[in-house]
C-alpha cells in the first residue's frame, strides 16, 4: 500500500507540475511529521510489548509499525522515481551514452539497496532468540526516528508551526536544521553501522555449534545453517561498504565542481574592453575578469552560439544562483555550477531562468566591445 500511495503521490506531480508543486510540498511536510510521529508511537509500543507481553500490546505494535512502513514508503518513493525523469538533461537526446549511464546507475543503486536489505533482513533473522531480534529493531527506530525528528522540525519551521529561534533544551530550530544539511549522511551511516556491529554479533555467536547433536546428520545441518548465517553477514557488510563508498566516494567524484579556468586577457582603453571576435569563436566557453575601482573582481563571459554568427555575452552568473558561475562540460554544454542545469547556447545573452545576466555590448570591426561602466552596474553581485 505504500508502494502504491508513493506512485499516486509521484503521478500526480506528473500530471500537474505546476498546479500540484505547492500543494505536494506541504503535503509532503507534513508527511514527514506523520511519520515522525507514528515511528516515536511505534518506538514506544515496541518497547512495551517486548516488557509486559500483552496480545493487545502485540496488536497494536504490529499496526502501528505496518503504518510506519506505509507512510515512510509514501515519503521516501516519490523523489526516487523523480529520478526516472532526470535521465535526459534540458537540450540533450534522449537516445545517448549520458542518458542510458544515468539510467544505468539509477537501476544499479536501486538494485544496491535491495540487495543491502535483503542482507540485512538474513541476518537480522540468524538472531539466536526474539529478545536480540527486539534489541536491534530498537535500536534502529530509534536511528530512524531521530532522523525524521530532525526532518520534521525543518518542515515544521517551513510550514511556520515552529519559530526558528524556537529551542528544546537548549537545541534551537535553528541549530537542527543546519546540522541536518551539513551532514545529510549522518543517519544512513548510524543504521550502516548498526547493521555492521549486528553483522559481527552474528558471526561471532555463528562460529560453531552450541549443542550437542544425536547424530551426524544432525550436526551437518546445523552447520550449514551456521554458515549460510556467516555468508548473509559478509553479504551485509560488502554491501555496506559498496553503499558507503556511493554516498561518499562517487557523490563525491560526480558533485565536485570543475577546476576553474584563470581568466583570458583582452585589450581596455580609455574604459572600452576589446575582445577579438577570431579568439573566441571556437564554439567554447571563454571567460574574462575585470576588477572595478572598488575592488569588485567582476567575471564575464563569451560563446559563439551554435546557430548563425551570433555571440552569447553575459555576466559569469544568474539572479537564481548568484555567483556560482559557469563551466564547460565536453565541447557543447554550458552548466551551471550550483544547479547543474544545462544552458541552452542559443539564449544566453538573454534575460530569464538560470541564464547568464546580461548587460550591453557591440559588436563591430572584428571585435566584441564592452564599456566598463555596463560591468560596474553589475559590481555588487560579485561580493
Amino acid at each position: 500500500m505504500g508502494l502504491v500511495a508513493g506512485l499516486v503521490v509521484f503521478g500526480l506531480r506528473v500530471y500537474d507540475p505546476r498546479g500540484m508543486n505547492l500543494l505536494l510540498i506541504w503535503f509532503n511536510r507534513w508527511l514527514s511529521v506523520w511519520v515522525a510521529g507514528i515511528g516515536t508511537a511505534s518506538l514506544v509500543l515496541v518497547v512495551l510489548a517486548s516488557v509486559f507481553r500483552k496480545k493487545f500490546l502485540w496488536f497494536a505494535n504490529i499496526s502501528a509499525l505496518s503504518a510506519l512502513i506505509f507512510a515512510s514508503m509514501m515519503y521516501l518513493l516519490p523523489p526516487v522515481f523523480q529520478y526516472t525523469r532526470e535521465f535526459v538533461y534540458f537540450g540533450e537526446s534522449g537516445i545517448s551514452t549520458n542518458a542510458m549511464l544515468r539510467a544505468l546507475g539509477f537501476t544499479l543503486g536501486v538494485l544496491l539497496c535491495l540487495l543491502l536489505s535483503l542482507s540485512a533482513y538474513e541476518v537480522h533473522r540468524s538472531l539466536s532468540t526474539a529478545g536480540q531480534g527486539y534489541t536491534f529493531m530498537i535500536a534502529g527506530l530509534v536511528v530512524w526516528v531521530i532522523e525524521f525528528l530532525a526532518t520534521s522540525t525543518a518542515a515544521l519551521q517551513r510550514l511556520r508551526v515552529l519559530k526558528i529561534a524556537d529551542s528544546f533544551m537548549g537545541v534551537s530550530v535553528f541549530d537542527v536544521m543546519i546540522w541536518r544539511d551539513a551532514n545529510p549522511n549522518a543517519f544512513t551511516f548510524a543504521q550502516l553501522g548498526l547493521a555492521l556491529f549486528m553483522l559481527v554479533f552474528v558471526i561471532y555467536t555463528h562460529l560453531k555449534p552450541a549443542a550437542i547433536f544425536p547424530n551426524k546428520a544432525l550436526l551437518r545441518k546445523e552447520k550449514a545453517r551456521l554458515r549460510d548465517c556467516r555468508r548473509w553477514s559478509w553479504s551485509l557488510c560488502a554491501w555496506g561498504i559498496m553503499a558507503v563508498f556511493v554516498v561518499t566516494v562517487l557523490h563525491w567524484y560526480d558533485t565536485k565542481p570543475p577546476a576553474e579556468v584563470p581568466p583570458e586577457p583582452y585589450d581596455i582603453s580609455d574604459g572600452i574592453i576589446s575582445v577579438e571576435l577570431a579568439k573566441v569563436s571556437d564554439g567554447h566557453l571563454h571567460k574574462f575578469s575585470y576588477v572595478t575601482p572598488n575592488g569588485y573582481d567582476v567575471r564575464f563571459l563569451i560563446v559563439k552560439k551554435p546557430a548563425g554568427t551570433a555571440y552569447g555575452v553575459g555576466l559569469d552568473a544568474c539572479d537564481i544562483c548568484g555567483i556560482a558561475g559557469y563551466y564547460e562540460r565536453g565541447d557543447d554544454e554550458v552548466v551551471c555550477r550550483r544547479c547543474d542545469v544545462v544552458m541552452n547556447k542559443n539564449t544566453i545573452g538573454f534575460k530569464g531562468g538560470c541564464n547568464p545576466v546580461p548587460f550591453d555590448y557591440e559588436v563591430r570591426a572584428g571585435k566584441i566591445y564592452i564599456n566598463v561602466k555596463a560591468l560596474e552596474e553589475h559590481e555588487k553581485k560579485f561580493k
